[in-house]
């Protein structure tokens, strides 16, 4: 990854985000959804090792194509990938960037979850929560962020009890390891 990937990932991420606004605004409303599930799946299948095979310079620009095109009917066998998304990935093939299509897609689905009214938070606890302890920290979440939220949950025991949650780029620790090491730290 090169140190323009950021801005890189984002302008492209962006452009395919006005993609899938332009194309569900004009035929059916769905076709915007499609385009999220899409790229969920394809940020799945298409990881570095994956990824390697289309950024190889042995291979002219249209093998890669053709090569794309195989991947896409496999992945897709049942559902139709959007034809505007098909062409974006080709686009990147030609511009030589698909080294950086997990970020562009990463980058989509964020600016597809704001659009939504989606928010992405992360559990982290001592112990596994059970089903009330996760609706009641989805429904306070809600309440302060006014977003629906998919609640992931996640355990790590050296948090010995307490909490971490993780929402976009905003943690809030309130586990007792960090308030044990809060404590060592002032102590010294």
């Amino acid at each position: 990854m090169n140190k323009f990937s950021g801005p890189l990932a984002r302008r492209y991420g962006t452009a395919l985000f006005e993609c899938a606004i332009e194309a569900s605004q004009k035929g059916d409303s769905s076709l915007f959804e499609s385009y999220v599930e899409a790229s969920r799946t394809l940020m799945t299948i298409f990881n570095k090792k994956m990824t390697s095979f289309f950024i190889n310079p042995t291979l002219s620009i249209e093998e890669k194509k053709q090569l794309l095109d195989t991947v896409l009917n496999k992945i897709f066998v049942n559902k139709k990938i959007p034809s505007e998304l098909s062409d974006f990935l080709k686009l990147m093939l030609e511009n030589h960037r698909f080294s950086e299509l997990q970020m562009v897609l990463k980058n989509f689905l964020i600016r597809a979850d704001e659009y939504a009214g989606v928010a992405r938070a992360t559990i982290i606890s001592a112990s596994k929560l059970n089903e009330n302890g996760e609706s009641e920290f989805s429904s306070v979440l809600h309440d302060v962020l006014n977003k629906k939220i998919i609640l992931e949950s996640k355990v790590d025991e050296s948090l010995r009890s307490g909490f971490i949650i993780k929402v976009g780029n905003t943690n809030v620790d309130a586990s007792l390891r960090s308030r044990l090491l809060n404590l060592k730290e002032s102590l010294s």
